[in-house]
């Protein structure tokens, strides 16, 4: 059987990465990189991509930073200047049969469904979680900023992804009860100079994220937080330090656990999860997951949240120990791309079968048993109402079928 070749698409504000993933495959392969500038519009990127690579995909996949138009098929907003739009790519490349538009940080939900049990693990001593989708669960990343989403069983497919821009929510009031309020004040003052401009407030991501680790660590040595990113310390520099006993670097860690701590509570305790999944190059590390489960601050201001006494008996954390999590997102929904393609088409196919199959002998009681037509014309009529239902063209002609039917 010839293999299906599905276009995967990263666009991200400065670059947009090109690959394809190959029909029965356990791996993508992305194999170009081009600036965004350099191109008009995506559909320009992506002929160029298709033109150089001679490749002849079948679905696409794209996933890209912003908030997404479902009905649209459209990025509503971006860090990049294109308008990525379904519509506009199907009309370019009309081999195309389906097309799938993902918030990036959705692909990461996505992936959850594609991990082996080696990939991720369970926190806090709690047994392996077997089976993900089949629960609510939150999941939280730690990347560059703070992404999350909602992965649901919705009893029709594995799972539905709900989008979110938590990170982005203002960020919780924490209240640590010692001597670490100084240096909380210290590290809020830091990020009001740098955030707090022109109205805007201090956002989760501002703490919760690899740049926030940046922010606390500079606030807490400097008292301010550099403006040019190229004097800041990276979060995996501050992570060395810490292992290595620094005790800026480790009250970094502290705080930046407490304030995920409760925003965890306030997720789980919103959607009423029963899995909190975490993600991101930050957490991959074995130090810091490690770290995590001895933090008191994390598990204190995690249960202070609304009603999380009680939740967290049944709640469960995982952590995912697998770092490419887009990618294997990406994968998933190429995956499922293929299989509801194939589905429809089958449908399609046994429609056709049917209606052939049913005009056959119409034809034959019309022309032998005149007599059965009045219950013939009640079950094509059940027909009719099973296509339109499934939204099936039939194959008998039009015309002779409504004179058949009016006989």
């Amino acid at each position: 059987m010839k293999k299906e070749i599905v276009l995967l698409a990263d666009v991200g504000g400065t670059n947009v990465r090109f690959g394809t993933y190959l029909s029965g495959e356990k791996i993508a392969n992305f194999d170009k990189k081009y600036l965004v500038s350099k191109f008009k519009s995506f559909e320009e990127a992506v002929e160029t991509y298709l033109a150089e690579t001679k490749k002849q995909p079948s679905h696409c996949v794209i996933g890209a930073a912003g908030n997404i138009d479902e009905e649209a098929g459209e990025i509503l907003t971006s860090n990049t200047p294109w308008r990525v739009s379904v519509p506009k790519l199907k009309a370019k490349f009309p081999q195309l049969k389906k097309v799938s538009l993902d918030n990036d940080f959705a692909l990461q939900g996505w992936a959850i469904e594609g991990l082996e049990k080696h990939q991720y693990r369970t926190l806090f001593g709690h047994p392996q979680v077997t089976n993900l989708t089949k629960s609510k669960v939150v999941v939280l990343g730690l990347g560059t900023g703070c992404g999350t989403c909602l992965l649901m069983n919705n009893g029709a497919s594995a799972q539905t992804i709900y989008t979110s821009e938590s990170g982005h929510s203002s960020l919780p009031h924490i209240d640590f009860g010692n001597k670490d309020n100084e240096l909380r004040d210290k590290v809020l003052k830091a990020l009001k100079e740098k955030y707090q401009i022109n109205g805007k407030g201090i956002v989760v991501e501002h703490i919760i994220s690899g740049t926030g680790i940046r922010n606390v660590y500079h606030a807490l040595k400097d008292g301010i937080i550099p403006p040019d990113s190229n004097n800041l310390i990276c979060a995996l520099n501050i992570e060395k330090l810490a292992e290595a006993g620094d005790p800026i670097a480790l009250k970094t860690f502290d705080i930046v656990f407490a304030y995920l701590g409760a925003h965890t509570g306030s997720m789980a305790s919103t959607l009423k999860a029963d899995n909190i999944f975490y993600c991101g190059g930050l957490l991959a590390s074995s130090w810091v997951q490690g770290r995590l489960e001895e933090s008191k601050l994390f598990k204190q201001h995690l249960t202070q949240r609304a009603g999380m006494s009680d939740a967290m008996k049944n709640l469960r954390f995982s952590v995912s120990l697998y770092r490419e999590m887009a990618e294997k997102g990406a994968i998933v929904r190429a995956q499922r791309l293929i299989l509801e393609n194939t589905q429809e088409e089958t449908k399609k196919r046994t429609n056709t079968n049917l209606m052939q199959s049913l005009a056959t002998v119409y034809a034959l009681i019309e022309a032998e048993c005149p007599h059965v037509l009045p219950q013939m014309k009640r079950v094509m009529t059940a027909v009719e109402k099973y296509k339109i239902a499934t939204q099936h063209s039939s194959p008998l002609p039009q015309a002779k079928r409504n004179n058949s039917l009016q006989r």
